[in-house]
């Protein structure tokens, strides 16, 4: 992971220590993070349908859009929600432009009583998503971490370093809760880390390779930990 695992060391030094990240990536890419459970998809889809014109008009880009068991895999600890849905725009501040826009604004009572939705705007790191390449769709990892143990943590982190800087993921977006925009919901008690992947079946070699699973007791005495896969979707 090109320089993943240096950085989120940083980042969850950072944590520890209450340092803010925020305003080192303001002009890099945003991204708007729903997680949510949904309770009428009926009225959830009339609300998704009337959504594209307004994400066009705001330059955001759908890159998932599903849930557990529809296109959407936990491959590591338990999801508080079922549903996912990852947008990029041009910046975090065009995120919050577009939540609080009144076309949004228009659009957003069609989703009343639908479910709960956890919503945040997360600032990019700068760093490019992959492709899709020889018929293979990249995919995204989202990564939820709560610290129990702060100096397990960077135990763990030191050492899965020099694994972690030879995978080929993406650091895409790394926030702690106080670098995130919080949109809808309670303000999450969780970091949240997304990369990119050239496939699902990358992220999955990674997770299960011995060198990362050695320390697998050592990860889960020192955080709560979950882990989030999807497959961008196909072109329509």
């Amino acid at each position: 992971m090109k320089n993943l695992s240096h950085i989120f060391l940083v980042t969850i030094c950072s944590i520890l220590l209450g340092l803010s990240t925020l305003a080192q990536a303001q002009e890099k890419p945003g991204f708007l993070f729903v997680n949510a459970t949904v309770t009428d998809f009926e009225k959830l889809g009339v609300y998704g349908r009337a959504l594209p014109p307004v994400y066009a008009k705001y330059d955001g880009v759908y890159r998932i859009f599903g849930g557990i068991g529809r296109g959407v895999e936990v491959l590591a600890g338990s999801a508080k929600h079922e549903s996912v849905i990852f947008a990029e725009f041009k910046s975090l501040k065009d995120v919050e432009t577009f939540w609080w826009s009144d076309d949004y604004r228009a659009v957003f009572p069609l989703r009343e009583g639908a479910g709960t939705f956890d919503v945040v705007g997360l600032a990019g790191t700068g760093e490019q998503p992959y492709t899709a390449e020889g018929g293979t769709q990249p995919a995204f990892m989202f990564t939820l971490v709560t610290v129990k143990d702060p100096e397990k943590t960077q135990a763990y982190m030191e050492a899965t370093s020099d694994f972690s800087s030879n995978a080929p993921g993406r650091l895409i977006a790394l926030a702690r809760p106080d670098d995130m925009s919080v949109l809808e919901g309670p303000k999450p008690e969780y970091s949240i880390e997304i990369t990119s992947w050239p496939s699902v079946a990358a992220i999955k070699s990674y997770l299960s390779d011995p060198e990362f699973t050695k320390v697998n007791a050592l990860r889960e005495e020192a955080m709560d930990f979950t882990v989030m896969v999807a497959a961008v979707p196909k072109p329509r």
